[in-house]
């Protein structure tokens, strides 16, 4: 799957979104083309490199005809209903203004249908939110990320007078949304990039999943800043889940050639209760020439101080070896199948949601002979055939 992840570090706006996706590899003819599918005239899209701190990126302006009318959300969905463009730009560009004109109408106090748009319903602003969805479109992009949004802080001069930063309608649509205080004393989210985001976004409380980076753009604002006035994109493919688990274990080895043999089965045993999820031996000869033990303990982080402390206090070992490492495991299960020998457990692992293996537990089936007085042979073979007859259903 191919993702897009936003940075706004410096914040986000139209033309800076814009700017990244066009840097990332989107067309400037290409865009243009998909743009005219809304059958507006007179607008111009222009891009040029410029540096923002100590970063290149690609700073976009919009052009368009004087006097253009202030639209209702009506108009605009209508505009968009009845273009030419493709339908997942409709259907994100529209988000965006829907999403736009219920922050509108909750800060002033009137209903969606009533939210007569100025700044964000003149034609540069529809270009630039729907210009983004088209970016997204051409570079192929299924789902969208982003880190928290930075916001700044002062006034701003709006249609409707003086406003505080972030502006009321922006912080409406930023409700529920990650951002991140910049304390830079201008507005560096505006609520066209806000909106974009707000829409395009397909998840804010999870990271994005491994994936390959392919391309990468920078998108510039207009002004200089105490910091690199930049958007960041990173485009990519996802990379496959594994039919596995993983997991990060701690491995801890010891070389003993002092211990009774004789105790392993209850330094196992302890290690094992004190929240190991392995513990095994081989024979090894130690740095005298003795033969000795190399026992090798798997457990996770948070247990390590109980398996040390069992090693330490069951063991004759004086220290011990930790290494950290990855570890793939099967996903399974653990079930219990019914036999003439009583309830069995058996445990199945599977790949890819396929059973690959499905054994019973040994000590239940030793257990089961014991009391039948038979061999446990026969209790494990009427386990797995209680299991496949059980999976066959």
């Amino acid at each position: 799957m191919r993702i897009a992840v936003f940075d706004p570090w410096c914040g986000v706006s139209g033309n800076m979104v814009l700017g990244a996706l066009l840097d990332a590899g989107v067309s400037l003819e290409s865009l243009r083309e998909m743009l005219s599918g809304l059958g507006l005239d007179g607008w111009e899209i222009s891009c040029t490199e410029v540096v923002r701190g100590c970063l290149r990126g690609k700073l976009v302006h919009v052009t368009a005809p004087e006097g253009e009318p202030a639209r209702h959300l009506s108009d605009i969905l209508d505009l968009l209903s009845g273009s030419d463009l493709p339908e997942d730009v409709k259907v994100r560009a529209s988000g965006a203004f829907e999403i736009l004109a219920a922050a509108e109408a909750k800060v002033h106090g009137i209903g969606v249908e009533e939210v007569h748009f100025h700044e964000v319903g003149a034609m540069d602003a529809i270009i630039d939110i729907t210009g983004a969805f088209c970016g997204l479109h051409l570079l192929g992009v299924e789902e969208v990320h982003s880190a928290p949004v930075s916001t700044g802080t002062g006034t701003l001069q709006s249609a409707h007078g003086i406003l505080p930063v972030p502006a009321p309608a922006t912080l409406g649509i930023l409700s529920g949304i990650p951002v991140s205080p910049s304390g830079i004393p201008f507005e560096i989210t505006t609520p066209t990039g806000a909106a974009i985001l707000a829409s395009a976004v397909t998840a804010w409380e999870t990271t994005p999943p491994p994936f390959r980076v392919g391309q990468v753009g920078y998108g510039a604002g207009d002004r200089e800043l105490t910091r690199p006035n930049l958007i960041r994109v990173t485009v990519g493919e996802t990379i496959p889940e594994a039919p596995w688990d993983q997991d990060r274990c701690i491995e801890v080895r010891t070389v003993i050639d002092d211990m009774d043999p004789r105790r392993w089965p209850d330094l196992s045993r302890e290690v094992l209760e004190a929240g190991a999820v392995d513990c095994y031996a081989s024979m090894c000869i130690g740095r005298k020439g003795r033969p000795a033990l190399e026992a090798v303990v798997i457990c996770h982080e948070d247990r390590l101080d109980d398996v040390l402390s069992a090693a330490f206090r069951h063991s004759t070992t004086l220290g011990a070896r930790i290494g950290r490492f990855g570890r793939a495991v099967l996903k399974r299960e653990h079930a219990a199948v019914s036999t003439e020998y009583g309830e069995i457990g058996v445990k199945r692992s599977y790949l890819a949601g396929e059973l690959l293996h499905a054994e019973p537990e040994y000590g239940e089936c030793s257990a089961a002979a014991r009391r039948h007085g038979v061999p446990v042979s026969r209790v494990l073979t009427a386990a797995r055939l209680a299991s496949e007859a059980e999976d066959a259903r």
